[in-house]
């Protein structure tokens, strides 16, 4: 095997398709639907609400 990079290869894992930087941070095109963007910012939002709890509870 040559060490060029013939025909968009980067190695054995297969070729690399084009991703916008919008699609890569979980944009459109990025795979992700919208449930499961909002389940997360749910889940964000939970975890900052018990880490103010906590740091409330300290104080």
């Amino acid at each position: 095997m040559s060490k060029g990079n013939q025909d968009g290869m980067l190695g054995v894992g297969g070729t690399r398709s084009k991703l916008s930087r919008g699609a890569l941070r979980g944009g459109a095109g990025g795979g992700r639907g919208g449930a499961d963007r909002a389940r997360t910012q749910a889940q964000r939002q939970e975890l900052v609400r018990k880490f103010q709890e906590r740091a409330a509870g300290k104080g």
